[in-house]
């Protein structure tokens, strides 16, 4: 039984006609189609008014202040699993000093505090998997 097939290659369009024999497709013949011309049609110019930028309030994507307990989140910037935890509550911390270590992809990375201030609580410890954006702990 045979079968017609529209095939269109570089833009060309051919009916291919197809007859299975024993689970194989052999081509018995080609016919060219003429090419039709297409037809573009132009959109129309619209005047457009520059838009005001409103002012952004730019945040920390890793740390937010704790409605709750007014201190700052310290949140995951991407799951992984908490591979060592540096700092426990109560504790003193200063910025730049490194928190804890997030394993993701096969790789370490480090968190580090942007802010000083004490240790207000750790809600992850060592083995944890986290997901993004999760808090991690909240430094007072």
């Amino acid at each position: 039984m045979a079968r017609k097939f529209r095939v269109v290659i570089n833009n060309k369009e051919y009916i291919v006609e197809v007859e299975e024999i024993g689970g194989s497709p052999i081509v018995q013949s080609v016919q060219p189609v003429v090419e039709k011309p297409q037809q573009v049609e132009r959109p129309q110019q619209v005047p457009v008014q520059a838009a005001k930028p409103e002012p952004v309030k730019a945040e920390s994507p890793k740390e937010q202040v704790a409605p709750k307990t007014g201190g700052v989140e310290v949140k995951a910037p991407m799951s992984g699993l908490i591979v060592k935890v540096h700092v426990s509550e109560g504790q003193q911390v200063k910025r730049g000093q490194k928190l804890l270590v997030l394993e993701a992809m096969k790789m370490e990375n480090d968190i580090i505090s942007e802010h000083e201030g004490t240790v207000l609580k750790v809600l992850v410890k060592e083995g944890d998997n986290v997901e993004t954006q999760q808090t991690l702990l909240i430094i007072g």
